[in-house]
């Protein structure tokens, strides 16, 4: 015949497909009229680097010790600084802003060293 299905084996199949609970069970009742169909590849993962963002104490401290108010904002700055290199070298890499917060650090060290500074010559003078 031209690849047409007679009634006998047409209601067998029907109810063969109504009796199937899975779908590997259907797949077997087409398996002499459709071709199986060819492997799927194998598809490699590919990974996403997470997004990297700079450490918001690091910014902090750097304008802290910009902006610092007697001398408050230059031991907030060397606060904050540290806690931030300590963020950055914990989080893995997902941080960045190690520069940002040395430079906190080297200003609000410099601000503090300029109090020091002062006081002394206060108490010479």
């Amino acid at each position: 015949m031209e690849g047409r299905l007679d009634s006998d084996e047409l209601e067998a199949r029907m109810g063969a497909a109504y009796a199937a609970r899975w779908c590997h069970q259907l797949e077997t009742l087409t398996l002499d009229i459709t071709p199986p169909s060819p492997p799927t590849p194998a598809v490699r993962p590919s990974f996403v680097q997470p997004a990297r963002r700079t450490n918001g104490l690091a910014i902090a401290s750097v304008v802290s010790a910009v902006f610092w108010m007697w001398w408050l904002g230059s031991l907030a700055a060397v606060i904050m600084g540290h806690a931030a290199l300590r963020q950055i070298n914990r989080s893995g890499g997902r941080q960045t802003g190690r520069g940002v917060a040395i430079t906190g650090l080297a200003l609000g060290y410099l601000g503090l060293l300029t109090l020091a500074f002062v006081m002394f010559g206060a108490a010479l003078g």
